[in-house]
């Protein structure tokens, strides 16, 4: 079986990674380790997928810190998560910890009691029929799976239970 032209030329195949890289960030943003994963699971090589991330780069197509904060607003936003839920959601996308630990800087205890409030209020609507252990139990188990701290979460449903 013969080898198609691409195969055998290494600037086809950089040229078929950048075309590949730049179709995944129509679709969104991306890190740098998705984008290097995603060229990885197409099998290009690490210097092709070196020179087009580098490419990326330089055209200012690709800036972590940009899709981190992008991630942030977005969880927050519409995932209601915690600052653990937090670290582990833009961990997950291939956020460096350091960059991680610099933008979550802001986010303060207050801003995750708000947050867990909103959560604990809706969930309300839903547990009102149960008994008080049971939605005490359920409200715990919610806030602790979106990253709320113990500390905050105990709070918010002792301030609950008071009304």
């Amino acid at each position: 079986m013969k080898d198609s032209p691409a195969d055998t030329n290494p600037t086809a195949r950089i040229a078929d990674a950048r075309s590949y890289a730049l179709r995944l960030l129509g679709y969104r943003s991306r890190s740098r380790k998705e984008m290097r994963e995603r060229l990885r699971g197409k099998k290009f090589s690490d210097n092709q997928i070196n020179t087009t991330i580098k490419f990326l780069k330089a055209a200012g197509l690709m800036n972590d810190k940009a899709v981190a904060l992008e991630l942030l607003r977005y969880a927050t936003e519409r995932k209601n998560l915690g600052r653990k839920g937090l670290e582990m959601f833009l961990s997950r996308r291939g956020i460096e910890r350091d960059l991680i630990s610099e933008i979550l800087t802001n986010h303060t205890a207050e801003m995750e009691k708000e947050t867990a409030s909103k959560l604990v209020e809706r969930k309300l609507m839903t547990l009102r029929r149960h008994p008080k252990n049971v939605i005490r139990r359920r409200l715990w188990g919610m806030l602790q799976r979106r990253g709320i701290s113990a500390d905050i979460a105990h709070r918010v449903i002792k301030d609950i239970e008071k009304k």
